[in-house]
């Protein structure tokens, strides 16, 4: 009997939890790996208090209920410390939440950086101003009906042929950098020229004359700035 009160307790939570949006704080790219295994951490330490008041040889009380017109109000009895079941029960998944997370992030990071040396995993590529050739304010045209704008995208950084460096090499090399920024939560003061850093950045590689052009943008117009003033700060030499 105490097993099958459990799980009617349980139930719902299952339920609730399954038809909710994924709960605030726990989608990847939210936080950092560290900050989302720091976040299960404490989720697993609040699951071990709220488990500890819960007592489930407590005497039950009657649930309280208000008579009103076409509604009967049955005996029911309820154990006063069920609310911490349900309590650490949410707790336990919102860890395991995060821990799926951060697993998420370093595995991504994993896979982008792998094969990469060990120079070109540490380094941003755009610390290369030598390679660089130009950068310039990447435009892109948005269609509402009959009507065409233009908004600022972000920035186009084009750099020089170099031997070994191809489109297809530059792409993963800047995929790397994208997952391991994620993983750390785009907390890189060592990388303030980099335009690859601010959350939301998008990049791709694409051929361009002799070299090699790399489109960074962003949706969010705070992400925008932040890649053009980075973008004109790269030591770029003529």
């Amino acid at each position: 009997m105490k097993l099958a009160i459990s799980h009617l307790i349980l139930l719902p939570l299952t339920f609730a939890a399954g038809a909710c949006a994924p709960a605030a704080g726990t989608q990847a790219h939210e936080m950092s790996a560290a900050e989302h295994q720091a976040a299960a951490k404490q989720e697993e330490s609040d699951a071990e208090a709220h488990a500890a008041k819960y007592h489930p040889e407590a005497p039950a009380v009657g649930a309280a209920c208000k008579p009103s017109r076409g509604r009967v109000c049955w005996t029911e009895w309820e154990n006063p410390s069920k609310e911490h079941q349900i309590s650490a029960a949410e707790h336990h998944d919102l860890a395991a939440k995060h821990r799926a997370a951060s697993k998420e992030l370093t595995e991504a990071e994993a896979s982008a950086c792998s094969g990469l040396s060990d120079e070109d995993r540490d380094i941003s590529p755009f610390a290369h101003g030598a390679d660089i050739s130009s950068v310039t304010q990447l435009k892109e045209e948005k269609r509402a009906g009959k009507a065409t704008t233009t908004r600022d995208a972000g920035a186009t950084v084009v750099f020089r042929a170099a031997p070994g460096l191809t489109a297809e090499w530059l792409q993963r090399i800047v995929d790397c950098h994208l997952a391991r920024n994620a993983a750390v939560g785009h907390n890189m003061p060592q990388m303030s020229y980099c335009p690859l850093v601010p959350r939301g950045v998008q990049a791709k590689v694409h051929s361009s004359g002799g070299g090699f052009a790399v489109d960074i943008r962003s949706d969010d117009p705070e992400t925008v700035a932040e890649i053009w003033k980075r973008a004109q700060q790269l030591k770029i030499k003529p």
